[in-house]
């Protein structure tokens, strides 16, 4: 065949298809009909050096008039010779990093974006930096060693907690053997919340004060809207805070199709809008995976009618920022709430609203059993980190 054939004829090429390897074959070698076949590996820079092999041997064959029409000769191998591999040799042939895209790559159809950013900007990125000293994927200890020695021990348990379930995954599979050396080890670690219980509400002196703090902030909050920049913009979706005892995220990710147009009612569901390394990132769900119908009261109905566009799209923002977009948490906490609220009451953070909230149902006589369906937590969670005695005795009944 000539070179001038080879052009006509065309050549195969690899490309990505639900983020798998494939290689496209040329139509015209099979009578204009299109033909794929799948390499069995994942997109990533490390594999497309292989595809990109497996191409140049097709592309020869076609050149030579030599090309395999039942494509048998390009079929992947590698899962078959896998298998003749034994569990204890994969042991020194897998490499940390290497288990974790395996087990990253199997998980992906189920977990949510903000879970999957999260895995590659932080999970990985500390895996990546213990590579460098840890030559092995059974180095449980070393690799315990130096997160505690560059990082905090809360970042640690999650390191820690996230490897030990690639390693079960991987021994399932028979992608490392013996037993896992990282079994229980982030147990042994607290995060900050476990070693604080604490909980921290505000008394209806300073939660009166909050409020009147930012609704006065370089502007006037006149219960339609704002007069002036400031902080003022964001007098509602505090006072939300405290009005729904939520997550602040939830608040921030609330979409006016959330609310039902009676006002009786509206929904966490879902739709909690995180900027997560500069990305809008929606979840799909609430933190613990449930829908809950929260009732609205006359006081939260004033308020979100009070700033109700003319007419939303269900998918718009009830609490935007102030260019238009999705509220970012640490920007605001950095900001907003640093010089609104910390300056009198330190350490707090926009969760204290949701501590406030749960507080405040409990000295009303509310059962903790509906108090958790409204929050989304369990009765437990409100003795231990939700319910703030040390104001239970100066809140109004």
């Amino acid at each position: 065949m000539n070179e001038k054939q080879v052009h006509l004829l065309g050549m195969a090429k690899v490309e990505s298809f639900q983020n798998r390897l494939r290689v496209r074959f040329p139509r015209s070698l099979f009578g204009g009909q299109q033909k794929t076949l799948a390499l069995g590996l994942p997109d990533l820079p490390k594999y497309r050096a292989i595809a990109e092999a497996k191409i140049e041997a097709i592309n020869s064959d076609i050149a030579l008039d030599q090309f395999d029409f039942t494509l048998d000769r390009y079929r992947p191998q590698h899962r078959q010779k896998l298998h003749l591999v034994r569990a204890e040799e994969f042991k020194s042939q897998v490499s940390l990093l290497e288990l974790w895209d395996k087990y990253y790559e199997y998980g992906l159809p189920k977990w949510k974006e903000s879970t999957q950013v999260y895995l590659k900007t932080s999970i990985r990125r500390w895996l990546e930096k213990a590579e460098v000293q840890i030559d092995s994927v059974d180095k449980a200890l070393e690799l315990r060693n130096f997160l505690l020695s560059h990082t905090s021990e809360s970042m640690t348990k999650r390191v820690l907690t996230w490897i030990n379930a690639a390693f079960n995954w991987g021994l399932k599979r028979k992608l490392v053997g013996g037993e896992n050396p990282y079994e229980g080890m982030a147990n042994e670690l607290r995060h900050n919340y476990q070693k604080t219980t604490t909980p921290l509400a505000f008394t209806s002196a300073q939660k009166l004060t909050i409020l009147d703090n930012f609704a006065n902030h370089k502007g006037n909050w006149n219960g339609r809207g704002v007069t002036g920049k400031g902080y003022c913009h964001y007098f509602p979706l505090v006072k939300f805070w405290f009005l729904t005892g939520c997550r602040p995220s939830e608040g921030i990710g609330l979409t006016w199709g959330a609310i039902e147009s009676n006002y009786r009612f509206l929904l966490f569901a879902g739709g909690a809008v995180q900027l997560v390394s500069g990305r809008t990132v929606s979840t799909n769900s609430s933190k613990n995976n449930k829908v809950r119908r929260f009732p609205i009261n006359e006081e939260l109905r004033e308020l979100l009618i009070g700033i109700r566009p003319e007419s939303p799209e269900p998918l718009d923002l009830v609490f935007p920022s102030l260019t238009g977009k999705v509220i970012s948490y640490n920007n605001f906490c950095h900001n907003a709430w640093r010089r609104m609220v910390c300056e009198s009451v330190k350490k707090s953070t926009p969760y204290s609203c949701r501590d406030t909230f749960i507080t405040e149902q409990l000295s009303k006589g509310v059962s903790s059993t509906i108090i958790a369906k409204w929050c989304d937590t369990s009765v437990k969670m409100i003795e231990t980190h939700y319910f703030d005695s040390s104001v239970i005795n100066i809140l109004p009944l």
